[in-house]
């Protein structure tokens, strides 16, 4: 675990101030967030809260407009080889004619450098990764003739093999089947026991309590961040997604009565 000066654990994520704008029309409003070493977080908020803005602005792939980040404790351009970033599947141009474990092996690059080639060891990794998520079968195939949710399955992989602390991933079930959501869960959750950080853009209400140990709950605005116990509420998600949402109905936790004859 990476210490401050103080020899406290430093934050594996923390904004201070962020404001992130797209024109004159801010997409994040002065965001204060800390996320600590060795949690599995998820960030939730309706359609356009800047859910993936926020991850973005963390990567630097956006321009901030003002505030700050730090990655263990520096910015992300000192801290960029402990980070893993697995982005929305449809942010990806899945016609790049390159196999699966080359994709996989891809992840071994940042250790690597531009020069050594991957070899045996990691190339023996890269099948072990592909074994845990399901797809060892298919380290042949091309990336493009695969499913959603194989594809996003491989990516996990790549991630698995990267040896990086922190993996922000953006929308990892989206469009998955469930036994691909049960693979990517024993993935996070693996993580986590080796103690890596993971942050999720996440849209399922209703797994945030079995999946996640803490949520950022997001709308422009932070409205609430923290454990889930805590921060996971029916009065946050009120105040993220706004006035009486029925789609609370079914969410653990919480009764929502109908609405009456």
């Amino acid at each position: 675990m990476i210490r401050s000066e103080s020899g406290a654990p430093a934050p594996a994520i923390e904004v201070n101030d962020l404001t992130v704008a797209y024109g004159e029309q801010p997409v994040l409003w002065d965001i204060d967030l800390t996320i600590r070493q060795g949690s599995l977080t998820a960030i939730v908020g309706p359609n356009g809260a800047g859910k993936t803005t926020l991850i973005k602005a963390v990567l630097e792939l956006v321009p901030r407009a003002a505030g700050r980040v730090e990655v263990l404790g520096r910015p992300y351009r000192e801290a960029r080889g402990e980070v893993a970033y697995v982005p929305q599947r449809g942010s990806v141009d899945w016609d790049f004619p390159t196999s699966v474990l080359d994709v996989v092996l891809m992840g071994t690059y940042g250790r690597l450098g531009w020069i050594r080639r991957p070899g045996r060891r990691e190339r023996r990794e890269a099948m072990e990764a592909l074994e845990k998520v399901g797809m060892e079968a298919f380290a042949d195939r091309q990336i493009s003739q695969l499913s959603g949710g194989q594809q996003q399955r491989v990516f996990l992989a790549r991630a698995l093999v990267q040896e990086a602390r922190i993996h922000l991933m953006d929308e990892p079930f989206q469009g998955v089947d469930a036994r691909t959501e049960k693979a990517i869960v024993e993935v996070l959750r693996e993580l986590r026991a080796r103690g890596d950080t993971v942050v999720c853009v996440h849209h399922a209400l209703q797994t945030v309590r079995e999946y996640f140990d803490e949520v950022a709950i997001l709308n422009v605005r932070m409205i609430a961040a923290g454990p889930v116990d805590e921060a996971f509420t029916e009065q946050n998600l009120r105040l993220a997604y706004g006035g009486r949402v029925p789609f609370l109905q079914g969410v653990t936790g919480f009764e929502v009565p109908g609405d009456g004859p």
